[in-house]
């Protein structure tokens, strides 16, 4: 064989190699990539015997749905039962609860009952100085000095402003201060309720929120009474807040895709604990920008209301069955600040329906992945979605003394939640890195978003599995934090602004 002949044999094998690689083809098991795993041929097996042909009509309708994007707006959030709701003091929030030793002393029983029914020995107030105190383990992916190191500087603003305590729902910290002596005394006076809408957010996009909606202020989601863990003492919304709200500003901040797939390593809690901090600075500017104009505000954190409600209420996304919010094309990945203001000639935006709630009826991708066993399972009663609690032990008197009782919604035992935290070493979120709605930013994901609320009911399992089937929502693998710390390669010239989710609205 000639040279000339043996340059072109080499040149086609090597096409026909790279024609393979472009397909996606497995040059040792010629498949393509997305039938190499069991779970992926599983799922494909299923369309072939009828479900795809009913995604694909699904997917027809697509130019019928795309009004989806937006949301349908409700008029039946929230559901509440009279006879079981009523206002919900801030003290007994998990976060509250376990940072106060004046309260700890109070309810000894909390404690004792814990321990009784989980069969250990548990203390909330010290589990936060153990949790930190976990020894790192360099041989262990997602566990290594680095990681801790990650998590560590994610907190740094906030222990810098002397306001790590707002994480745990502590009032009037110098970021989320309670203070209104800078409010200017010339008010600006906008021309619309529009152009003020659009003003506000406008400026929550420079701050760097995903989404920011509007809410009227609702007692019903306020704590009440407040909680000072810091002097220990009772705060009341009459004699201690500096003014009477009107309106609740709600902004989101989202995590990083790739660091909070590791969870629930301590990787994860490196953008959790940034996304915390980003609260902190968000609510700030906006509350600062709102004095500008001559109007109170007071920033928030976890901290003067229940956060999920009032995001449902300024219409940005639903809850999901892991308790957190879903906001359509980011997911249950976000983390919610308010801003709590007596500036009140605004639009205000209202809940809207994207088929999230429903979809999760289905799912249980996120109680699946639950380490501790905090979330009801789509078998349990009602699917675990009603009024008041139905998980393990919820029959028990006094037990959920943390969850607000008489809302139509799903309820999580958080006790579990923050007991797995504290043995973990570190925050989990393997409720979040595991959800069907939290997906990287491709136009595919967007695309089933908008095609859900169209979607048959019975169809919504068969989508949850394809979550997993193309490789998305597996937690407590070590490869992803392996690839986490890889995925800065590159980042001068990330021309196609990977993971960049845009801003917020209909901008």
């Amino acid at each position: 064989m000639s040279d000339e002949e043996n340059k072109l044999k080499i040149n086609k094998e090597q096409q026909s190699q790279d024609t393979t690689e472009k397909e996606g083809i497995n040059s040792e098991t010629e498949q393509p990539w997305y039938m190499e795993e069991p779970a992926r041929r599983t799922f494909f097996k299923r369309i072939a015997a009828g479900g795809g042909g009913a995604l694909l009509a699904g997917a027809g309708s697509y130019g019928i749905a795309r009004y989806s994007l937006e949301g349908q707006e409700v008029t039946d959030y929230p559901l509440i039962d009279e006879k079981l709701f009523k206002p919900k003091p801030q003290q007994d929030t998990i976060l509250n609860f376990v940072s106060s030793r004046a309260l700890n002393k109070k309810y000894p029983e909390r404690n004792e009952q814990y321990n009784r029914l989980q069969k250990k020995q548990f203390e909330w107030i010290n589990g936060f100085r153990d949790m930190y105190r976990k020894p790192w383990d360099n041989s262990k992916p997602g566990y290594t000095q680095m990681d801790r190191a990650l998590q560590k500087a994610g907190w740094e603003p906030l222990n810098l402003a002397g306001s790590r305590l707002s994480a745990n729902l502590q009032p009037n910290t110098p970021f989320n201060t309670w203070d209104q002596s800078d409010v200017e005394k010339e008010q600006y006076q906008f021309e619309t309720k529009k152009q003020a809408s659009d003003a506000i957010k406008s400026a929550a996009r420079v701050f760097g929120a995903v989404k920011c909606g509007i809410a009227r202020r609702d007692k019903r989601w306020d704590y009440d009474p407040l909680y000072d863990i810091e002097n220990e003492k009772e705060l009341s919304w009459k004699k201690d807040f500096p003014f009477e709200p009107k309106t609740v500003i709600v902004m989101l901040s989202s995590m990083d895709y790739d660091c909070m797939a590791t969870a629930p390593a301590w990787t994860a809690d490196g953008t959790a604990a940034d996304g915390y901090s980003q609260m902190g600075v968000k609510a700030t500017q906006m509350a600062k920008f709102l004095k500008g104009m001559g109007y109170h505000a007071v920033g928030a954190g976890n901290d003067l209301g229940s956060s999920v409600p009032y995001a449902v209420m300024a219409g940005l996304g639903e809850g999901g069955r892991n308790g957190a919010l879903i906001a359509p094309g980011v997911g249950p990945r976000v983390r919610i600040m308010k801003v709590y203001t007596d500036f009140e000639f605004v639009e205000y935006d209202g809940p809207h329906n994207w088929g999230i709630t429903d979809f999760c009826l289905s799912c249980g991708k996120c109680a699946e992945a639950c380490p501790s066993d905090a979330l009801p399972l789509p078998e349990d009663k009602n699917g675990g979605y009603g009024f008041e609690p139905s998980y393990e032990f919820s029959d028990e008197p006094g037990y959920t003394w943390n969850n607000h009782i008489g809302i139509r919604k799903f309820y999580s035992d958080a006790k579990k939640c923050y007991n797995f935290w504290v043995e973990n070493g570190s925050a989990c979120a393997a409720c979040i890195a595991s959800c069907t709605f939290n997906e990287p930013d491709f136009w595919h994901h967007f695309f089933i978003m908008a095609i859900n609320p169209v979607m048959p009911k019975f169809l919504h399992a068969a989508m949850a599995e394809s979550h997993p089937a193309f490789g998305y929502g597996h937690t407590n693998d070590p490869k992803k934090a392996l690839k986490f710390w890889k995925s800065g390669e590159g980042m001068r010239t990330n021309i196609l602004m990977k993971n960049n989710i845009g801003t917020s609205n209909k901008s």
